[in-house]
């Protein structure tokens, strides 16, 4: 049996689905169900991503509110633990999700990317940058990423500051200020230009670029560690080639451009991050009882089989050393853990793994899907990696569908209160839930009270009960918005009216063959073709018509024309004529002759 295999992107598990995951799900399953329909043994994998960030940021704070202990206090392996247990209470609200939407992926291949079975300030100035307008600038190499570069040009010294804790270091030329945070020492510094009247009041701060973090509101304060990168010059070049010579092919087709251009200028990869939860680097550094050898750093699975490793360089640099476990002094797991991007990157090589495909040489899935805002984010990691790794493909085909906005083209968002929450759509929700829902996000009062004014704007009554059927055909006519998609309700009420004729067109056909003896599932007998009225052919003309567009259609994945070609031929072919034309008969007000002036309406195909 020919097979078909599919990834579903894994959705954060600190979250719930939203209606980008929605409209991925819906396509998906559109293409899963076809391709089982036509016979092929369809493995539609879904799973959730561990989102370290996201996730290290919410038990954070549910362990300070709880326990009023941070991360450090409790230490790693307490903290791992903590954070499997939120993962393990909340995880299963997306699987609850997924199946609401009706989703048919096979459940007993869910994965989770944390499974086992993955592999795995103006203290620091050291010179002044010369404006023609205005020539009070200072260079801070360790701490701002341009100054950084700037010292790089230049050959400037990097000063650090800052200690991971912010506050300033311990070192002789700072100290006045040892010990002191970033405002302290902000604070003192003022005032002693004040004392030598060397202060020149402040500037406007709009003119000022000043990074925060999206989830605490901090003022980012960049600093100079050791990194973990991936060189991917060779692998970026591969990946370019397999789009470009028709391995992978990238539907639409314009993003191919979009593919190159960001392949031949890629820099190295950090994938180091300096969180707890997540993959945890596999690299060790050893030191030497005899100080004079260098310290290495070995890749390993283990401990042991670092130390193992390590003795084993060393003699192969040295001969003459009798290497046992007396030569090593220490041995330390990097405290970093791998970038998510990193850890998602290798799905294809996880999920797939079994496949034979590889050994055939070919791509270890059939097409992947997914949102086009991660296009090199996920997507060209996963051939990079996967191309290094199983010397394949990831995929043959790779379908980027566009990015869900409102009615009004904007991004939705919980600050604006535009945000659909697709379990609103299909169970139906009221003005006072939706306010609820609102409240239960990160958003400041300030936030809160613009959100709150545009959200009763927006849905004054809530939402009506839609039900899954009319928000994923919504959501699969939408695609042929190609740039982005402005999602409005009333497509979706459209949608839902049509869900409605169509059980009522099942309810009306079901009545009257029971009435005529005509159970489901009878076959069409010998001789048929002589009892078909005019009307009965011109309606299967139609459906012949209609099948062979949609067929069309889905082999080349334009789900779009191919919802569209359904919806035709069940509301104008089916129900507003054949059906119309049959209750003439059925209910005795016309014979066959009578209902001739309805022909014209047919196109025969």
């Amino acid at each position: 049996m020919e097979q078909f295999s599919m990834l579903l992107p894994p959705p954060n598990v600190t979250g719930v689905l939203h209606i980008g995951h929605a409209l991925t799900l819906s396509i998906q399953d559109s293409i899963a169900r076809w391709n089982r329909m036509h016979g092929r043994s369809v493995n539609w994998v879904p799973g959730t991503d561990h989102a370290g960030i996201s996730t290290q940021s919410v038990v954070e704070r549910m362990l300070m509110r709880k326990t009023n202990l941070t991360r450090h206090e409790v230490g790693r392996e307490y903290f791992i633990e903590k954070v499997w247990e939120w993962k393990n209470e909340h995880g299963p609200k997306i699987m609850m999700q997924t199946r609401n939407i009706g989703a048919s992926v096979d459940w007993d291949q869910e994965y989770f990317t944390m499974d086992d079975k993955h592999s795995q300030t103006m203290l620091g100035d050291v010179a002044l940058a010369v404006n023609s307008k205005d020539p009070r600038y200072k260079i801070t190499p360790a701490h701002d990423e341009n100054d950084y570069a700037c010292a790089q040009r230049l050959n400037l010294p990097v000063v650090p500051i800052f200690s991971l804790d912010g506050t300033v270091i311990n070192a002789p030329h700072f100290a006045d200020f040892i010990g002191m945070t970033r405002w302290e020492t902000r604070n003192k510094i003022i005032k002693m230009l004040k004392l030598t009247e060397d202060y020149k009041g402040t500037r406007n701060a709009k003119a000022s670029v000043i990074n925060r973090c999206s989830r605490s509101g901090d003022i980012i304060e960049p600093m100079l560690k050791p990194q973990w990168y991936v060189r991917c010059g060779e692998m970026a070049k591969r990946a370019d080639e397999m789009v470009q010579n028709g391995e992978i092919s990238l539907i639409p087709n314009r993003q191919r451009v979009i593919w190159q251009n960001w392949l031949s200028q890629i820099n190295d990869w950090c994938v180091s991050r300096q969180l707890w939860w997540g993959h945890r680097i596999p690299l060790y550094r050893v030191t030497w009882a005899d100080k004079s050898r260098e310290e290495v750093w070995v890749a390993a699975k283990s401990e042991q089989h670092a130390r193992e490793k390590a003795l084993q360089s060393l003699t192969a640099s040295d001969s003459t050393v009798q290497a046992d476990n007396s030569e090593i002094s220490s041995i330390t797991q990097d405290e970093d853990v791998l970038d998510t991007w990193f850890s998602s990157g290798l799905l294809p090589l996880t999920v797939f793994k079994s496949n034979s495909a590889a050994a055939a040489g070919k791509p270890l899935s059939t097409i992947l899907e997914t949102g086009q805002d991660i296009l090199f984010f996920w997507v060209a990691r996963m051939a990079m990696l996967c191309t290094y790794f199983a010397k394949v493909p990831p995929f043959s085909t790779v379908l980027l569908h566009p990015m869900v906005r409102d009615a009004q083209g904007r991004k939705m968002s919980k600050s604006l209160g535009n945000i659909i929450d697709p379990m609103d759509v299909i169970n139906g929700a009221s003005f006072g839930k939706l306010m609820v829902n609102l409240q239960r996000g990160n958003l400041s009062n300030k936030e809160l009270d613009r959100s709150k004014v545009e959200l009763r704007k927006l849905y004054p009554t809530g939402f009506q009960q839609f039900g899954a059927d009319a928000l994923r055909l919504t959501l699969i006519l939408y695609t042929q918005q190609t740039q982005q998609i402005n999602m409005s309700l009333d497509n979706i009420k459209a949608s839902y009216h049509f869900c409605n004729k169509l059980w009522n067109t099942f309810r009306f056909v079901q009545m009257h063959a029971s009435e005529r003896g005509v159970q489901a599932g009878d076959s069409w007998s010998d001789g048929i073709a002589e009892r078909l009225s005019v009307f009965d052919k011109a309606l299967l003309s139609r459906l012949h018509h209609m099948l062979a567009v949609y067929q069309r259609a889905m082999e080349t994945y334009r789900l779009a024309v191919a919802a569209e070609a359904v919806r035709d031929f069940v509301q104008k072919d089916m129900c507003d004529r054949y059906i119309e034309i049959c209750k003439l008969a059925l209910f005795g007000k016309q014979d066959a002759t009578g209902q001739v002036k309805y022909l014209p309406e047919y196109e025969w195909h």
